[in-house]
């Protein structure tokens, strides 16, 4: 059997720098990552994240990158030119053919964790892997720790007015405005995060596998349910955990409680006057009393 040389002596051993104009390059093994503005902190950071990565995918997926793949870094986003064509207007980052990773978004802070995202879907890619988009995505930004929280607030809403996107529908999620595709990534996370908890994380291997059997028959055989009943369980789950945004729902519910709140709101201040003023009595009185007794 052939010994394969340890990744990390690869990575140290092949690594280099070049400066191109403005903008740098680096690369390590079969990684080539490139910053417009020349940022060697962001790429040997992004190298390093690469690395670690490849660890947990070989260990929780027993899959791993074995193809070249290109990381490009913009701070400006013109300078990618036609790559973006594709692109949604509302993204960070995209994968393309798992040989190219473009990331551009304005929150340079989530730059490395946009690359854990899109770094997972060029793991799929390289690997032939399908699974439906809801998988993909929620796996990606599972992933990636990522976790938007006017995402979690659309899943509320949409959970409590009956306006949940089926999963299904998710298929075309890069054709999605802005808000629509919020609510279908946070519907995608916690979809993912509510199989995992149902079934464990051991159940990855088994569902990211390249194999003719198909992934609808493989989720049955892996999960003991259909995607359909699956996806009917989850929303009556979704129904109990965000139960309280129901109250948004009822028309004018807030107004009708309003009354209430303000009598409320003066009782209250009325009894914390009342306590006040005994405790300033009750100071009074100690005053006026001796300090020591025979």
């Amino acid at each position: 059997m052939k010994q394969k040389v340890p990744i990390l002596g690869l990575f140290i051993f092949l690594v280099s720098l070049t400066t191109v104009s403005a903008a740098l390059q680096l690369k390590a093994e079969k990684f080539t990552l490139i910053s417009d503005k020349g940022d060697s902190t962001l790429l040997r950071s992004a190298l390093e994240l690469i690395h670690k990565e490849q660890q947990y995918y070989q260990a929780l997926f027993g899959l791993s990158l074995e193809k070249e793949v290109e990381i490009r870094f913009y701070y400006n986003p013109d300078q990618a030119g036609s790559r973006m064509h594709t692109a949604p207007y509302w993204s960070a980052g995209i994968a393309r053919a798992g040989s190219e990773i473009l990331i551009y978004g304005r929150n340079r802070n989530q730059w490395l964790a946009t690359l854990k995202h899109e770094l997972f879907h060029t793991l799929l890619g390289q690997n032939e892997v399908s699974v439906p988009v809801w998988l993909n995505e929620g796996l990606a930004q599972w992933q990636a720790g990522q976790m938007d929280w006017g995402g979690f607030m659309e899943l509320g809403t949409a959970t409590a007015r009956g306006k949940l996107i089926p999963l299904v529908d998710l298929d075309v999620i890069l054709s999605f405005n802005h808000k629509r595709a919020s609510l279908a990534y946070a519907q995608a996370l916690d979809a993912t995060r509510f199989l995992l908890k149902r079934q464990g994380e051991s159940i990855l291997p088994y569902l990211l596998r390249n194999d003719d059997l198909g992934f609808r028959k493989r989720f049955k055989l892996e999960t003991g349910e259909d995607i359909i009943d699956f996806e009917i369980t989850w929303r009556k789950d979704l129904e109990t955990r965000f139960w309280f945004f129901k109250i948004s729902t009822i028309p004018g519910l807030l107004w009708a409680l309003s009354p209430l709140i303000v009598i409320l709101a003066w009782f209250l201040k009325r009894q914390r006057g009342k306590k006040k003023l005994q405790e300033w009595d009750d100071e009074d009185r100690l005053q006026n009393e001796p300090k020591y007794f025979a």
